[in-house]
């Protein structure tokens, strides 16, 4: 499909007109949400164009989104999204989802990230997980999985909700465009027993000394590892590559907070005993408008 005949699919859309998936297909709509990236205006929902979205239809687009992006881009890990049952409820899922982190979005401990670059930028509590060596198979069970799996860190994902109505948003939309997945910040790894002592990990987030969010390291499917293992296994069977040294990181623990400018900290302990965290500053404009 040509891409002036996608852009009239955009302009019926607007005008109230649902589009069938099969007239467009996924890479026909993965163009559409490239030339609107590229002219630097929020995202449609393809919710509301096309009239028989389902996940796997979602899922086809965001690949092809992707593919495009890997031709320049390497992969540097994964994102479960949607793992805490409120967020799937708010957004009309069944289940988890996943998308994919690119490698140039990866910040360190320490890093001033300028806003400037982001549209709608968010701030999300997360933990995170490195692979060890390349999975090529299905896991069986979690002992199974922490073979593949070198360490558990700290991390802070900084998604981008670039969507022309975050009110009317579907877990649909945020699958089909690579659930938001923009730049994360990674730290340290924890130091733990065992890493399936992550679990007992809370987590709180500070802006300019000011606590703004927390949550639990059970938050994400009542087991950190248990949503590690989804994911793991999710990808695998979608076709996609599992390396070593890439990050997986496993939901947010908190909230989907907007971002501003400051200094933020985030703290990991397990009762009064601290594991560790990571600082960051964001730099430049202000978020837009928030995600509820």
């Amino acid at each position: 499909m040509r891409i002036v005949e996608i852009v009239l699919l955009v302009a019926l859309g607007a005008a109230g007109v649902v589009v069938h998936a099969q007239d467009a297909g996924a890479d026909g709509w993965a163009d559409v949400l490239r030339r609107e990236q590229a002219r630097g205006v929020p995202l449609p929902r393809l919710s509301q164009l096309v009239a028989d979205l389902d996940l796997e239809m979602a899922y086809a687009i965001q690949e092809a989104l992707v593919a495009a992006e890997r031709i320049e881009r390497a992969v540097g890990g994964y994102k479960a999204g949607f793992t805490a049952a409120p967020s799937r409820a708010r957004f009309g899922l069944d289940g988890p989802v996943s998308g994919v982190l690119f490698a140039d979005g990866e910040h360190q401990d320490g890093a001033v990230i300028d806003l400037a670059g982001f549209a709608r930028p968010m701030v999300e509590l997360e933990i995170g997980f490195r692979l060890r060596s390349a999975i090529r198979r299905p896991m069986k069970s979690v002992d199974d999985l922490l073979t593949y799996v070198r360490e558990a860190v700290p991390a802070v994902e900084l998604p981008d909700l670039d969507y022309d109505d975050l009110e009317q948003l579907t877990g649909l939309d945020v699958v089909a465009t690579n659930i938001a997945s923009a730049h994360y910040v990674v730290g340290k790894p924890f130091v733990l027993a065992g890493i399936a002592a992550v679990n007992e990990l809370d987590a709180v987030l500070y802006r300019d000394g000011e606590h703004i969010d927390g949550g639990a390291a059970r938050n994400a499917m009542g087991n950190q590892l248990e949503a590690l293992l989804w994911l793991v296994n999710h990808l695998h069977a979608a076709g996609w590559p599992l390396e070593p040294g890439q990050l997986l990181i496993t939901g947010t623990l908190g909230r989907i907070n907007p971002a501003a400018p400051g200094h933020y900290r985030a703290e990991y302990h397990a009762g009064e005993r601290r594991y560790g965290g990571l600082e960051f500053t964001l730099a430049g404009g202000a978020a837009q408008a928030s995600a509820k």
